[in-house]
């Protein structure tokens, strides 16, 4: 199957750090592709690179294909009419990404117009329509409220069908659920997958949270200091990780069936942009890391069907 977005090589450099290094990833059509990990991994910055939405100080390389055209050096006009038309974000603060001073309604009718050029009564029917569509009730007296009158689950249903308004193909969500308590989140969560099936989109769900991936998504790309360490369908990774990271991750997490067990967390810190080890970059915190993993760079090889690990101990973390 060709994939929807199709990202070789992406790096972020800024400074003489480089918090994103040679990212490789597949977008299907109709998925749901969860990003893990740790804060600082590169997950939020990948999604802005691919929207060219870093600053001009930021140095962005390697493709990102759409439709047969690279996003990385698409002539800006044209980049506004996928940026928000094809490829739409939902950022990870509502409270910041909506602005404070203006209607909901407003904002939402603004890219109706740039996108589908609706404007005045046609643009607010279908402003109250997306409202209605994520769920806010009493949609069409609801578009004269500002972000400050909602709650944060209403903000964060507010962004979503502001991304919805041109009905994009591919839908990058960065955090969805950050500040929200538990069952507003459940409540997102299941709103994003309703309406990947009623709209035909892809969804990108940007996360640190492994519980939320193992409920919404069909793969998962696990990410450290900048590179991707592991690829594969969900229920694969989770029972049987190939790399020495997923599986810290996955031990960290609380056990119901282990009432009162200590957890166990990853030793150390992530390292600095600026100053990465050799080799892998996770062997200063890995347990099973050898001499060999301190040499050369590691790039992703198949483990098990359908999984890639950058691991060159992948099938002695498999059997741990």
């Amino acid at each position: 199957m060709t994939p929807l977005l199709s990202i070789r090589g992406l790096s972020v450099q800024i400074g003489r750090g480089t918090p994103v290094d040679g990212i490789d990833l597949d977008i299907a059509p109709g998925e749901t592709l969860g990003i893990v990990g740790e804060s600082g991994s590169g997950k939020s910055l990948s999604l802005r690179a691919i929207l060219r939405l870093l600053p001009p100080q930021a140095k962005v390389t390697g493709t990102a294909i759409w439709n047969g055209v690279d996003l990385l050096t698409l002539p800006e006009p044209d980049m506004r009419r996928v940026r928000g038309g094809q490829i739409a974000m939902v950022f990870q603060e509502p409270m910041t990404a909506l602005n404070p001073v203006l209607p909901i309604g407003l904002q939402i009718t603004e890219s109706l117009g740039v996108h589908l050029n609706l404007r005045g009564a046609a643009a607010k029917t279908r402003a109250t329509e997306l409202l209605d569509l994520v769920g806010i009730p009493d949609a069409s007296r609801r578009l004269s409220n500002y972000p400050h009158e909602f709650s944060g689950g209403m903000r964060q249903r507010a962004m979503i069908a502001a991304a919805l308004a041109s009905g994009p193909k591919l839908l990058l969500a960065d955090e969805p659920t950050t500040a929200l308590d538990v069952t507003i989140q459940d409540q997102i969560l299941k709103l994003l997958l309703r309406l990947k099936e009623e709209l035909a989109m892809s969804v990108v769900i940007v996360t640190h949270d492994l519980g939320v991936v193992a409920g919404t998504c069909d793969r998962v790309a696990v990410l450290y200091a900048g590179k991707v360490m592991e690829t594969g369908p969900v229920r694969t990774l989770f029972t049987r990780p190939s790399h020495a990271y997923t599986l810290g991750l996955l031990r960290s997490l609380p056990d119901a069936a282990h009432a009162r067990q200590r957890l166990e967390g990853i030793a150390g810190s992530p390292p600095d942009p600026g100053a990465l080890p050799p080799g892998c970059r996770f062997a200063p915190r890995c347990g099973f890391a050898l001499d060999a993993c301190r040499i050369g760079d590691r790039v992703l090889a198949p483990s098990a069907p359908d999984q890639l690990s950058a691991c060159i101990r992948a099938e002695t973390v498999m059997a741990a």
